[in-house]
């Protein structure tokens, strides 16, 4: 069974996201859709990239990915199939995945076609083509490369990282771009603080009960990476943490 995901900053208020569906269901009754996120910030396409590269390597092989983030077609932006990892991403070419994180394999350019609801319109479409069995060269012509951007990199300077804030969820609680790996091959098991705004942090927590409620910790999540939190409390905006905001470790 086909199995295809949705990622858009359409909200849930409005008809947009069963007009999607309804366009895959009446071309494919059998498909397996599955809500990855509806509430994605309006054309924010780097928090759109972290909800994506948490979420679609938990899916089958062969899954099909619609990101209906920043949609309509430019002429700086086309309409994109994307291969990496096994997957098959649907989207503009809006500089999404610079952020993702992933191998590019194959791309390929979906024909011009003027719609404001591309994601129901052009998305939908060849999403539901490929889960029918239809090759992605067959939707398009090879494209060589996708627009770029610059992501915010973790940086190492001797007994330092320098880290921003990536994304903050619904919890509050503030992802950095610090990995553990890279945490473990600087420090080397030394002790070290982690500086944000006015505060400290000098441990790595386990779990958000490793504290009392309403005090803040630092622990690596699921995704490896390092999280700025508060126990049953919003760390973001009890600590004024904001995107891109700075986060440094110091070790001795």
């Amino acid at each position: 069974m086909a199995i295809i995901t949705l990622t858009t900053d359409l909200g849930l208020k409005d008809h947009y996201i069963g007009s999607v569906k309804g366009s895959i269901l009446s071309r494919l009754p059998e498909a397996a859709i599955v809500d990855i996120s509806h509430q994605v910030p309006t054309y924010n396409i780097q928090d759109a990239a972290y909800i994506i590269k948490n979420a679609y390597p938990n899916f089958p092989k062969g899954s099909i990915h619609i990101i209906g983030i920043k949609a309509e077609q430019t002429n700086q932006s086309s309409h994109v199939i994307v291969f990496s990892d096994g997957h098959y991403f649907i989207s503009a070419d809006n500089g999404i995945f610079s952020f993702l994180d992933t191998t590019i394999e194959k791309i390929i350019e979906l024909a011009p076609s003027i719609s404001t609801f591309p994601t129901r319109d052009v998305f939908a479409v060849a999403a539901t083509a490929m889960a029918k069995g239809a090759k992605m060269e067959e939707l398009g012509k090879i494209k060589e490369s996708l627009l770029e951007r610059m992501p915010f990199r973790a940086a190492t300077m001797g007994d330092m990282i320098r880290g921003t804030v990536e994304y903050i969820d619904s919890y509050g609680n503030v992802m950095c771009n610090i990995t553990q790996t890279l945490f473990n091959q600087v420090g080397k098991g030394r002790e070290f603080k982690i500086e944000f705004a006015r505060y400290e942090i000098f441990k790595i927590s386990k779990t958000y009960n490793d504290v009392p409620e309403g005090e803040i910790l630092a622990l690596f999540n699921s995704a490896n990476q390092l999280e700025i939190s508060m126990n049953s409390d919003r760390a973001n905006s009890m600590l004024n943490l904001k995107l891109n905001d700075s986060i440094t470790i110091r070790f001795q």
